[in-house]
């Protein structure tokens, strides 16, 4: 695996995006992460347009100086929960253990960004074995439920308080 260390969550400012533009995933990836490519410029229309009235950030994956990768964090103006959406990693970095350390290093932002969120949550396609198996390694479970067919998983971030009954006699 690369060195994980050098890894970093940027966000895609007028300094990184069109080098954003250059990440691609191969042709059979595509629907996995969205409908067009390049990603970044389906993430970089959502954070304008703004869909659901979400707050839409989207950010590069670099390691040292190279973009390797993008995600997009979704939420509501005071958000509780989040979405991690059209996570990529380029495919000339695929393979060298990036994706894991990149999408625990998005955790660790987003818990730093927004401490107070109670959950992050990301769909995956069915047939993404790579992604099913990503996410369930990191922590995420599934809700049950389903968006555009796809299964919506949650990662809790906060513990939740048990209620206690707390008698005296």
């Amino acid at each position: 695996m690369e060195d994980d260390a050098r890894l970093a969550l940027v966000p895609i400012d007028s300094t990184n995006w069109r080098r954003a533009l250059m990440v691609r995933v191969a042709d059979d990836q595509l629907r996995f992460v969205a409908d067009h490519q390049p990603v970044a410029l389906v993430s970089l229309a959502k954070s304008y347009v703004r869909p659901g009235g979400l707050e839409w950030t989207p950010f590069v994956i670099t390691h040292n100086r190279d973009v390797i990768g993008l995600v997009t964090l979704a939420h509501p103006p005071q958000p509780t929960e989040c979405e991690l959406l059209h996570f990529v990693i380029d495919e000339d970095w695929q393979g060298r253990g990036l994706g894991r350390a990149a999408f625990s290093m998005i955790i660790e932002t987003v818990r730093r960004m927004h401490p107070t969120l109670a959950s992050i949550v990301v769909t995956v396609d069915p047939d993404n074995d790579v992604g099913v198996h990503l996410y369930t390694r990191l922590g995420f479970v599934s809700t049950g439920m389903e968006r555009m067919g796809e299964p919506v998983l949650r990662l809790a971030l906060l513990e939740t308080s048990v209620n206690r009954d707390d008698t005296t006699t």
